[in-house]
């Protein structure tokens, strides 16, 4: 896997980011709030990065931009959380 000029301590920091900003949408208090904790979010994260590298659809940064409904299905459904 190249990820070009990433090292794994950026990527880190970035899945860190990106991880409280799908928080912000979808944990306790956020936009959609539908009761997701961090851990779930973190789990929901992981998936979205194994689909993405095995399935060669994403690019590294492609997944962290734009799969936000991806990840709360997988909230939804894996966690049987509600979708209000």
């Amino acid at each position: 896997m190249n990820l070009g000029h990433f090292t794994s301590s950026t990527l880190g920091i970035n899945i860190e980011e990106f991880q409280e900003y799908v928080y912000s949408f979808y944990g306790k208090g956020g936009i959609e709030d539908i009761g997701a904790s961090k851990e779930q979010i973190r789990k929901a994260t992981l998936k979205i990065i194994e689909y993405s590298l095995e399935s060669g659809e994403s690019d590294i940064y492609g997944a962290f931009s734009s799969d936000l409904k991806f990840i709360k299905h997988i909230l939804i459904e894996e966690f049987n959380l509600k979708d209000h």
